[in-house]
C-alpha cells in the first residue's frame, strides 16, 4: 500500500485523512481514475467504424450459428 500511495504523493495529501479505510478506499479512487484515462486514451487512437458496422457484425455473427 506505501509504495501505491507513494505513486500518488503529488496528487494527495495523506496527511489529510485518517486510517487505513480512507487510505485503501482513496488509492483504489485514485486507480480507477487512472484506469478510465488509460482507456480513453488508447480509444482515441482507435480508427472510428462506418455507420452500420455494428449490425452488420452482429448479422454476420448471428448467421455463422
Amino acid at each position: 500500500m506505501k509504495e501505491k500511495m507513494e505513486g500518488y504523493a503529488g496528487v494527495v495529501n495523506w496527511a489529510e485523512g485518517s486510517g487505513k479505510k480512507w487510505i485503501a478506499q482513496r488509492v483504489e479512487e485514485l486507480e480507477r481514475v487512472r484506469a478510465v484515462e488509460e482507456a480513453v486514451r488508447l480509444l482515441e487512437n482507435i480508427a472510428h467504424a462506418s455507420r452500420g458496422t455494428a449490425r452488420l457484425l452482429v448479422r454476420e455473427n448471428r448467421d455463422s450459428h
